[in-house]
Order: C-alpha cells, then structure tokens, then sequence
C-alpha cells in the first residue's frame, strides 16, 4: 500500500522518511528518529579543556605531584588523566628547578665562601630566598591543584612541557 505526501500528494515508500518530489519530513518520520537512539551526553569540559569528573576523580593525586620526587604519582595512579598529566609536569619543572637552583647556589656560595668566609652570609642568604620562593610555588601548585584548576607556576610553569 502505497502512501501520499502531505505536501505534493506524489506517491512515495511506505517506510520513506522524506518525501522524493519535495523534501518534505513524512508524518511519523520524526517520532522515529527521535527514539532510535538517545544521544550520549558529552564530558563537560571547562574553561582549560579539562573533562570535570577527570578533575574530579584526580585532584588529590595532581596535588601530591608538587611535592619533590612524587610528581610521577599522577602518572602511575591516573595514566589518562589530562590534568594528572598537567600537574604531573609541573611537578617535574618544580623539581627539575628547585635540584638546579640547589646546585647553582651551593656552587656561587663555595665560590663566595673561597673568597671570604665573610661572604658565606650572602650566599646563606641567596639559599633562604631561593628555598621559600619554591615553597610558595610548591604550595600555589597544591591550591590550584585542589581548586581543580590548570594554571601554570608563576615563572617556571611555562618554560616548557616535559610530560605531554
């Protein structure tokens, strides 16, 4: 049994979900596309590009990266984890950063302490200054960490992506 268009009245398949003279959308075509299948929600993304539940799920472990050798937790706990893995590196800058400070400074305070063991204040000094500033970063790394936030560390976050 053949059925007619609404819109032209030319003949058209039984099962035809559009009609072939006009385009026109047949009757009972719709209600058929809509229950054939439920759309699949997508991960809601934020502003950095981060899936929310991955954040979610991995705020602890991206927070214990900051701390010194740890930074490989995220990667070993949540390996598909895009924010383990951005936390991860800059947990890795913050390291790699803080062992060469470290180095640099014990070199210039020998070198000062050569000259004059008066000298070795400064370079006491020079130690102090360069440790607290890692603290904070270390400290600015767990809070964004936490808040589910992907911000780089102030002066060494965007130097460059070992970890992708």
């Amino acid at each position: 049994m053949a059925k007619f268009c609404p819109s032209c009245g030319k003949s058209i398949e039984d099962n035809a979900q559009f009609c072939d003279g006009c385009g026109a959308v047949q009757p009972g075509a719709e209600t058929a596309q809509q229950t054939a299948g439920q759309p699949v929600p997508a991960p809601v993304i934020n502003q950095d590009g981060y899936a929310a539940d991955d954040i979610e799920k991995n705020k602890v472990i991206a927070a214990l990266a900051y701390l010194g050798i740890l930074f490989f937790l995220p990667l070993v706990a949540a390996p598909e984890s895009k924010y383990g893995r951005y936390h991860a590196n800059q947990g890795l800058l913050l390291l790699i950063t803080a062992v060469a400070g470290g180095i640099v400074l014990a070199i210039l305070s020998a070198i000062l302490t050569a000259i004059s063991w008066h000298l070795f204040f400064i370079g006491s000094l020079l130690y102090t200054v360069f440790y607290i500033g890692i603290t904070v970063l270390v400290i600015l790394g767990i809070v964004n960490a936490v808040n589910g936030k992907a911000k780089p560390l102030p002066v060494i976050g965007k130097l460059f992506t070992i970890i992708k």
